[in-house]
C-alpha cells in the first residue's frame, strides 16, 4: 500500500520545530539588523539569519562575499563533525561564533540593502518549508515492489567440508583473532568514530566466525577461542574510549560508560557478537554478571554483561523518539538498530524471555514511519534533534547491510527493501551494475568497491538471492583480485573489514543468520573436536551424525602425525575411531582423550562411543 504521508509524526514534529527555531532567529536577527543603533549589533543580527551572513551587513563586496562563502564551508564542516562524531554542539557554536565575529569586526557604515532583503527572503523560505511539512503529503507514485527469485535453501543433512579457499579465507580471520587479546596486528587503525573503527572489524570478524561455527557445531578448539578473544578485545580502553568524547560533545554528559546511554553502535554491535557466540557455541560466559566489565586508565569501573547490554538497548528503544535508539548521539541509523534487535532476540531465545515482543510493534512502527522513505527504502540516518536526514549515500550497500540483519527481526521488511533496491544491483545482462556499487570502501576509506561488493554479497546470500550474490562476488574478484600466500587468502585494495564481511557471505546461506539468532543455544550432541594446534591442524568439517563425530582435518603446514584432542565423551568409556592410528581408545575421567591422526591432505575422522 502506498504511504500517504511523507514523514512520520515524530519526524514531522521535529522538522516543524527546527523551522520554527530558524524563523525565530530570522525575525530576531532581522530586527537587530534593521533597527539596532550600533553597526556591531546590526552585523550580529544579520549573522543570525544564515551562518556567516553578518559579514554581508555592509554590502556584497569581494572580501565580504569571500568571508560569507568561507563561513558556509566552515558550517558544512561542523555539520559533518556532527554526524560523523556526534558533535551536536558544533553547528550552533559555529553559527553563533560567526555572528559574533561579524559583529566584532563590523566597521562604521550606513548598512546595505542586504540587511532588509536577506531576512525577508530567508523568512519566506522558512515559511515555505513549514507549509511543506504541515501538508506532509507524499506526491510520488510508488510502483509495486518487484519480487526476486529467492533460493529456499534448507540446511543439508550432511555438511560438506570447507575447501582450500574457504580455509585460506578463514585463516585471514584466525590470524588476527587468535593473537593475544592485547595485540591488534593486522587490524586497521584509521579512526574510531566512523565505519573504519576497529570495533566494527572485531564485530564482523565475530559474526563471520559464528556463522562458521554454526556449520561446524562439533568443533570447539581454536574456533571457539577466536570468537572469545574477539569479544575480549572489545573491552580494551582503546576500543571504546571514543565514547567519552561523544557523550560530552553530543549529549553534554560526562560519562565514559559506552553501554548505559544511547550508544547502540557499541552496545548493540557487541551484544549481537555475544548473542551469536552464545548461539553458535552454547558458551554463556559473557552472560555471567560482570563478565564484560570495562575499566578506564584512571580506575573507573563499569560492570556489564550480555544482559546489561540488551537491557540498555530496550531502555533506549522505550525512550527513543522514533522508537529506535541513537547510534552517534542524536542520530538514529536503521542499520545499527537492526543489529541491536538481533542481540535482544538472541537473548530471548537463550533465556526463554519475551523482551522483543514487548517492543516489536513500536519498533516496527518507528522503522516504517520515521526511518523509511515513501518509496520503501531505508533512510541512511535521521536526527532526533532536527528531524533531518541526508540524501541517500553509500549506493546499494546502504540497503544491503540493514536488510541482512533485519532478516532476523522483520524478514518481510528486509525482503521488501531488498526487492526495491535490487533493480540497481544488476544490469539487464545479470552482471553487477558498477555505477551503484560505491567506490569508497567504508572499512578504510580507500577507493575500492570491495566494501560494497562484500556487503551486497553477504545480504544476498542471507536473503537467498543467488544471482546478486554471484554478481557481487564476481565484481569483487574483478576489482580486488585475491592471492594466497603461506596458506592465507587476501585481497589487494580491500579493507580488513571487507575481508571479514566476505567470510560472512562465503560461510552464510539462506536465512543462516536468522536461524542462528532465532535458533537458541546449540547443545553438544556427541564427541567434540577440541583442536588448538592452529595453524598446524585445520578443521574443515565437524558435525554430529547419529551422535558420532564426523570431522575432516587438513594439515595447515606440513603433513604428518597430529595429536587431536576429543572432549565431551562419557567418562572412563571406550570409543571406536576411524581415521586415527588406533581404532579404539579410552576416555579419561573427564571424558577426554587424545588421538594420533596421520594428516596427509584432507583426512576424515569419525569418533563414536562404543556400544
Amino acid at each position: 500500500m502506498e504511504r500517504v504521508n511523507r514523514w512520520g509524526p515524530q519526524t514531522r514534529y521535529r522538522l516543524l520545530r527546527s523551522c520554527g527555531i530558524w524563523l525565530t532567529m530570522i525575525v530576531a536577527g532581522g530586527m537587530l539588523a534593521n533597527f539596532a543603533g550600533a553597526e556591531g549589533w546590526r552585523a550580529f543580527g544579520l549573522g543570525l539569519v544564515l551562518p556567516g551572513s553578518g559579514f554581508l551587513a555592509e554590502g556584497i563586496g569581494v572580501a565580504a562575499f569571500a568571508l560569507f562563502v568561507f563561513s558556509l564551508g566552515l558550517f558544512a564542516v561542523s555539520i559533518f563533525a556532527w554526524f560523523a562524531t556526534g558533535m551536536a554542539i558544533a553547528p550552533p557554536l559555529v553559527w553563533l561564533g560567526l555572528a559574533i565575529a561579524a559583529g566584532l569586526t563590523a566597521s562604521p557604515g550606513s548598512g546595505s540593502w542586504v540587511t532588509a532583503t536577506l531576512p525577508i527572503a530567508a523568512a519566506g523560505v522558512a515559511l515555505a518549508l513549514m507549509i511543506l511539512v504541515i501538508r506532509n503529503r507524499n506526491t510520488k507514485v510508488v510502483p509495486p515492489t518487484p519480487s526476486y527469485p529467492r533460493n529456499e535453501q534448507h540446511e543439508a543433512s550432511v555438511q560438506q567440508p570447507l575447501d582450500s579457499e574457504d580455509l585460506a579465507r578463514l585463516r585471514f580471520v584466525f590470524d588476527r583473532a587468535l593473537q593475544p587479546v592485547e595485540q591488534y596486528d593486522g587490524f586497521q587503525w584509521v579512526d574510531q568514530f566512523l565505519p573504519a573503527g576497529v570495533r566494527y572489524q572485531l564485530n564482523f570478524a565475530g559474526y563471520a566466525l559464528a556463522l562458521t561455527q554454526a556449520q561446524m557445531p562439533a568443533f570447539r578448539g581454536y574456533l571457539h577461542e577466536a570468537q572469545r578473544r574477539l569479544i575480549e578485545k572489545q573491552r580494551d580502553w582503546s576500543i571504546w574510549k571514543y565514547w567519552r568524547l561523544e557523550e560530552a560533545w553530543g549529549n553534554l554528559r560526562l560519562n565514559a560508560d559506552p553501554i548505559i546511554n544511547d550508544n547502540i553502535m557499541y552496545s548493540g554491535f557487541v551484544g549481537a557478537q555475544i548473542g551469536l557466540f552464545e548461539a553458535a557455541t552454547g558458551d554463556r560466559q559473557f552472560s555471567n554478571p560482570g563478565a564484560f566489565t570495562l575499566r578506564t586508565p584512571r580506575g573507573s569501573v563499569f560492570s556489564h554483561d550480555f544482559n546489561t547490554m540488551t537491557d540498555a538497548l530496550m531502555r533506549g528503544w522505550r525512550n527513543g523518539p522514533y522508537a529506535l535508539m541513537p547510534c552517534e548521539p542524536n542520530w538514529v541509523y536503521p542499520m545499527c538498530n537492526a543489529i541491536g534487535a538481533a542481540a535482544v532476540i538472541a537473548r530471548d531465545r537463550h533465556n526463554d524471555e519475551a523482551h522483543w515482543s514487548e517492543t516489536e510493534a513500536r519498533f516496527r512502527a518507528g522503522l516504517e514511519n520515521e526511518l523509511t522513505t515513501p518509496s520503501g527504502r531505508f533512510v541512511a540516518f535521521r536526527s532526533t534533534l532536527t528531524g533531518l536526514a541526508p540524501p541517500p549515500i553509500g549506493g546499494v550497500a546502504a540497503d544491503a547491510t540493514p536488510a541482512l540483519f533485519y532478516n532476523s527481526s522483520f524478514p518481510d521488511i528486509a525482503q521488501k527493501v531488498w526487492s526495491a533496491g535490487r533493480q540497481d544491483m544488476l544490469t539487464p545482462a545479470g552482471a553487477a551494475n558498477k555505477k551503484h556499487f560505491w567506490r569508497i570502501d567504508t572499512g578504510d576509506y580507500s577507493f575500492s568497491r570491495a566494501g560494497s561488493c562484500t556487503a551486497v554479497a553477504a545480504a544476498a546470500v542471507e536473503l537467498g538471492d543467488q544471482d546478486v550474490a554471484r554478481a557481487a562476488l564476481d565484481l569483487l574478484d574483478e576489482g580486488s583480485p585475491a592471492t594466497t600466500i603461506s596458506g592465507v587468502r587476501q585481497r589487494e585494495n580491500a579493507s580488513v573489514f571487507a575481508h571479514f564481511v566476505e567470510v560472512m557471505a562465503r560461510q552464510g546461506g539462506t536465512d543462516a543468520l536468522r536461524n542462528l539468532v532465532r535458533g537458541g543455544l546449540r547443545r553438544p550432541d556427541g564427541p567434540i573436536l577440541d583442536v588448538m594446534d592452529y595453524p598446524n591442524t585445520l578443521v574443515a568439517k565437524a558435525e554430529w551424525q547419529d551422535r558420532a563425530l564426523h570431522a575432516v582435518l587438513v594439515p595447515g603446514r606440513e603433513s604428518g602425525p597430529s595429536a587431536i584432542p576429543i572432549a565431551n565423551l562419557q567418562p572412563n568409556s571406550s570409543v571406536v575411531v576411524e581415521g586415527a592410528v588406533s581404532k579404539t581408545a579410552e576416555a579419561d575421567a573427564e571424558g577426554r582423550l587424545i588421538l594420533d591422526v596421520p594428516l596427509d591432505g584432507p583426512t576424515p575422522l569419525i569418533v563414536r562411543q562404543a556400544a
